[in-house]
C-alpha cells in the first residue's frame, strides 16, 4: 500500500478513491485558498474534512481526477502535503503573541518557518512537530517528533515524542534558544535520524535505543554530545547534508501538473480517454449532507457495482479434475 500511495502521491482510502491534502504550514491559509478548497471539493464532489493536524483533507478523488485538483489547488499557491510519505507532515501552531494575550512568542511564524524548511525531506518513517506559543502547550508540542514552546527568553526544544498506538512524551533538549538555535540543532537531529534509523522507525523507538551520554543521563545525553559539542565530528556533514534537502525541494505535484508524461501516468486506461466515474464502481451514501463509501458488505459478496453485462463464464466447459485425495492436505 505504501508503493501504491508514494507512486499515486496520494493516500489510497477505503473501496479504491484517493484523499488530497494540501500543506497547511502552521495551520495558516488565506481566504483565497479556502474559497479555491471549497470550489474544488464541490467540483469534484469530495468529501471534506478538518484533520487534527490543521489541515484540510478531501476524500474521494479518482485517480484520473488527481492532476485536475491539483492544478486547481496550486492556483492558490497551496502544494502538496506529503500526507502519503514518510516525511514532514505538519508543524501544529496556536496563534501565539500574535493574537492571544497569553502569548509570548510568534508561534505560527516559526512554525511556518520549521514547515517550510523541512517540507517534502524523506525519513525513515513520518515526521510530526508542533509550536506553541506558551507554557499553557495548546500545540502539544511534547507529543511530537520535535516541538518548541515558546517561553519569555526563546523555546525550548523538545525531541523525540509521538503518539499512535504507543504514545511518548517528548524530552526536553534545549532551554531559551532563539529560532536560528533551533534551526541549527533540528538540521543536526533529523539529519541523524535519516542516518541512523531503521526504515519505518519513528523518532521516539530510535531515540530510545542510543547509548546513553558520556556521563550517563540516558540517550538525551548522548543527542545533546553529538548535536551540541559534535562528538562524532559530523555536525558539518549534517548541516550540510540539510542544507541540500532544502535547496533542492520541489513541490511533487506541481511538477506533475506541468508535466504532460507524467499527467499520463494517472490516466485510469492506457487505451482510452473515457473514464468510468467512482459512482459507477462504488456505491456512495449521504452523510450529513456529503458522500462517503457505503460500508463493505458482508464477507464473500463483490465489494464493486461493476457487474458483467452476460455471465462471462456461460460458454466455458465446466469438467471435474482430481487433484487428490481429502487425506492429502493438511486440515484446514
Amino acid at each position: 500500500l505504501q508503493d501504491t500511495n508514494d507512486r499515486s502521491l496520494a493516500n489510497m482510502q477505503r473501496g479504491g478513491s484517493y484523499s488530497v491534502v494540501p500543506r497547511v504550514p502552521g495551520g495558516e491559509i488565506t481566504a483565497e485558498q479556502l474559497i479555491q478548497l471549497g470550489k474544488t471539493a464541490k467540483k469534484y464532489g469530495l468529501y471534506s474534512k478538518i484533520t487534527g493536524a490543521q489541515r484540510v483533507d478531501l476524500f474521494g478523488a479518482a485517480k484520473y481526477q488527481l492532476p485536475d485538483i491539483w492544478e486547481e489547488l496550486g492556483s492558490v499557491g497551496l502544494e502538496s502535503g506529503h500526507a502519503y510519505g514518510k516525511a514532514l507532515r505538519t508543524v501544529k501552531s496556536c496563534v501565539g503573541s500574535t493574537w492571544c494575550r497569553y502569548g509570548v512568542q510568534d508561534s505560527v511564524s516559526f512554525a511556518v518557518r520549521v514547515e517550510n524548511r523541512y517540507k517534502g525531506v524523506r525519513s525513515p518513517h513520518k515526521m510530526k512537530s508542533a509550536v506553541s506559543g506558551c507554557i499553557r502547550e495548546c500545540a502539544e508540542a511534547q507529543g511530537k517528533d520535535f516541538g518548541m514552546i515558546a517561553t519569555e527568553n526563546g523555546y525550548n526544544l523538545y525531541l523525540g515524542g509521538n503518539g499512535g498506538t504507543n504514545p511518548v512524551h517528548a524530552q526536553l533538549f534545549a532551554t531559551n534558544i532563539d529560532e536560528d538555535t533551533v534551526i541549527k540543532y533540528l538540521d543536526r537531529y533529523i539529519g541523524y535520524y535519516i542516518l541512523t534509523a531503521d526504515r519505518l522507525e519513528r523518532t521516539a523507538p530510535w531515540q530510545a535505543r542510543l547509548p546513553n551520554g558520556k556521563n550517563g543521563g540516558g540517550p538525551i545525553e548522548h543527542l545533546k554530545e553529538v548535536i551540541i559539542e559534535d562528538s562524532l565530528g559530523i555536525c558539518d556533514e549534517l548541516d550540510r547534508r540539510m542544507q541540500h534537502l532544502v535547496d533542492t525541494y520541489h513541490d511533487e505535484w506541481a511538477e506533475v501538473v506541468k508535466d504532460p508524461a507524467r499527467r499520463a501516468k494517472f490516466k485510469q486506461f492506457i487505451n482510452t480517454d473515457e473514464n468510468q466515474t467512482r459512482e459507477q464502481m462504488i456505491e456512495f451514501v449521504d452523510m450529513r449532507g456529503q458522500l462517503r463509501p457505503a460500508n463493505w458488505p458482508a464477507d464473500g459478496q463483490p465489494q464493486t457495482n461493476w457487474k458483467p453485462e452476460e455471465d462471462v463464464f456461460s460458454r466455458s466447459e465446466k469438467t471435474w479434475k482430481s487433484v487428490g485425495k481429502v487425506s492429502d492436505f493438511a486440515p484446514n
